[in-house]
């Protein structure tokens, strides 16, 4: 009920009257003559409105934090900060507030209504008869992300469940709630999206709280990334230091949930583990807790919570350079080994979702080799040994697919696609050469394609005689154009679209204006990765408009080309692009075999790899 004592200090909040020990002025700012000189504050209205909508049995709706009230409150923002009172007038009156502004003349005749409107706002509330506060015993509601109540012929005060989230939860919490108000659930869930505590549980400023813990219903279990700038020098940390930080936290290192990731960090690794592979050691639990005489309402809503927050939907690429399997390999293939090429790796390609790379040769018997500097040719035993080790799809767009001419293009992509490998960026015609390869990888789609464009060989021939035509098989070529189309009809079929990019010089580390000028072409068109090879060594990694460009992986396996420094980019792609990418350093042995890289071999890998995408950083 509203006291004397409160109508007298509603008044001195206003400006009418000083508050005791105030001096005579408000908050040390406002004179005894009401608000000729600053607005009201949000918070004082919020006391107001809090205390006389208290008088109807419930508590009012949770309002924003503005600072001071503002033309900028639109009417809808108002109706939500005002619904749930059935004083008259009120939400009237808080739209003069809010709207009325515009002068001190204005608003010195609106603060002389103000108190009259309140104190006979609270003398009606006084004879109004004291409501039913909320309880778990009130017929079943349904839930609702707005908070919205139920219109009834009768008002009727509804009891409202506040649920607080952290702020970067927020947008899950809310589709719960939409999922929960199509459901037959009991309850009506209003959001706030703070930074809830126990405490506030306690004191009954929340209902149900979604806290890092795991004291509560169990909802998720989730890695807890430290993350950098990702062409930081930063790379691993121990668990006893991650853990250190992660209590502690860093000027220097962000501590975020691994779904929060962005390609412009870095995640270091833990113990050696990456935040998206099997293993990784840091994790947070979220858990849901509830005010005493609440836990049914938490046991209800915790399944649709836990649903929503356990689904991630991320798929993880090993994309790897060049890959000629010719000269020694040719002749281990042949007698039958076919792991040698890959007898010293690990599990990093076939851990993968997805695994592609280059192949960088024909492939079968037969053919007339072309006039041109080098020709390579795998064995039919190639296609088997790739699949060994774990491949799933190859780019024959490059300068070696069609060295042994067309039937064995043709060879090429029987004998993949025999052992389950898709092929992109060739085939028997133009239309089919530059078909994107769709695959479904935990419910997203990704669309690939392929493309090529290198220079004239010094020795006068141009891979560009190569290119597919109506009715000729061929490779796909980087004409700009081209790819504009392609990769806007890959993006209506697809989620994500991923461009292979076989272009640049040999052996030079900046990428040339022709190959920017296609990744960034396909960028712009709508592809989220583009991935690039040909240069034979390590190039750097761009960020451009939302997507990444990996301009060139070097070597994956290739005997006497580049430098032996080389890498596996991972990269993990969810619904809104690329998440993350992280290269795993490997070294090429005499034969030109890949091999995991020792500790201090992985660092240098490492430096070089940060070292170039440095300079991409400060090109102009």
């Amino acid at each position: 009920m509203i006291t004397a004592g409160f109508r007298l200090e509603l008044l001195a909040s206003l400006g009418g009257v000083p508050p005791s020990g105030s001096g005579g002025n408000f908050n040390g700012s406002h004179s005894n003559r009401g608000f000729s000189h600053a607005p009201v504050s949000l918070a004082v209205f919020r006391r107001l409105l809090s205390a006389v909508t208290a008088c109807n049995g419930y508590r009012p709706p949770i309002m924003p934090h503005y600072s001071a009230l503002s033309t900028s409150l639109h009417p809808t923002k108002i109706n939500r900060m005002t619904r749930g009172s059935d004083v008259p007038g009120l939400r009237i009156m808080f739209t003069m507030l809010c709207t009325g502004f515009s002068s001190r003349k204005r608003w010195s005749r609106l603060s002389l209504l103000l108190p009259l409107f309140l104190l006979a706002a609270c003398r009606g509330a006084d004879r109004m008869q004291p409501q039913q506060l909320r309880s778990e015993a009130t017929p079943p509601l349904r839930a609702s992300a707005t908070a919205t109540p139920t219109s009834t012929a009768e008002p009727t005060p509804i009891p409202n469940l506040i649920l607080g989230v952290p702020p970067e939860l927020a947008e899950t919490a809310s589709a719960v709630l939409s999922d929960a108000a199509k459901l037959e659930f009991n309850w009506v869930i209003q959001l706030n999206p703070s930074t809830p505590d126990q405490s506030q549980l306690e004191r009954g400023e929340i209902d149900l709280a979604l806290l890092p813990d795991a004291d509560g219903i169990p909802i998720s279990d989730r890695a807890l990334v430290l993350a950098v700038p990702f062409d930081s020098d930063w790379s691993d940390l121990s668990l006893d230091e991650a853990q250190e930080i992660a209590a502690q936290g860093s000027p220097f290192i962000a501590t975020l949930d691994w779904h929060d990731m962005s390609p412009d960090l870095r995640a270091l690794r833990v113990d050696g583990v990456h935040p998206g592979e099997e293993g990784y050691p840091l994790r947070r639990s979220w858990s849901l807790h509830a005010r005493p005489g609440l836990e049914a309402a938490a046991q209800a809503l915790a399944p649709l919570l836990a649903e929503r927050m356990g689904k991630d939907r991320v798929a993880r690429l090993a994309a790897v350079g060049d890959v000629m399997l010719d000269r020694t390999f040719r002749v281990m293939l042949i007698s039958g080994e076919l792991d040698f090429p890959w007898r010293h790796l690990g599990p990093q390609l076939q851990a993968a979702d997805l695994a592609l790379g280059n192949l960088e040769s024909a492939m079968g018997t037969g053919g007339k080799p072309e006039s041109k500097g080098y020709t390579f040719r795998a064995p039919p035993e190639a296609a088997e040994s790739l699949a060994l080790a774990g491949f799933d799809l190859i780019s024959l767009a490059n300068n070696h697919a069609m060295d042994f001419g067309p039937t064995l293009l043709l060879q090429a992509i029987e004998l993949l696609e025999s052992q389950g490998i898709g092929v992109v960026g060739a085939g028997a015609n133009e239309a089919i050469a530059h078909q994107a390869v769709l695959r479904e990888v935990h419910g997203l789609r990704l669309a690939f394609l392929a493309y090529v464009d290198v220079p004239r060989e010094y020795r006068g021939f141009d891979a560009r005689v190569w290119q597919a035509s109506a009715e000729s098989p061929g490779i796909a070529w980087a004409d700009l154009d081209r790819i504009r189309i392609d990769v806007a009809a890959a993006r209506e079929t697809a989620d994500l679209v991923i461009v292979v990019l076989h272009s640049g010089y040999e052996y030079v580390v900046p990428p040339s204006a022709e190959q920017v000028a296609a990744a960034h072409t396909a960028i712009e068109a709508g592809a989220d990765f583009v991935l690039g090879h040909h240069a034979h060594l390590l190039q750097g990694v761009e960020l451009y408009q939302g997507g990444v460009i990996a301009y060139g992986l070097g070597n994956f396996a290739f005997e006497d080309a580049g430098p032996p420094e080389s890498g596996i980019l991972q990269v993990w792609l969810d619904a809104d692009g690329v998440r993350a990418f992280d290269l795993i350093p490997i070294t090429l042995d005499e034969y030109g075999r890949p091999w995991q890289a020792s500790d201090e071999t992985a660092l240098a890998v490492r430096d070089i790899f940060l070292e170039r995408t440095r300079a991409l950083l400060h090109t102009p």
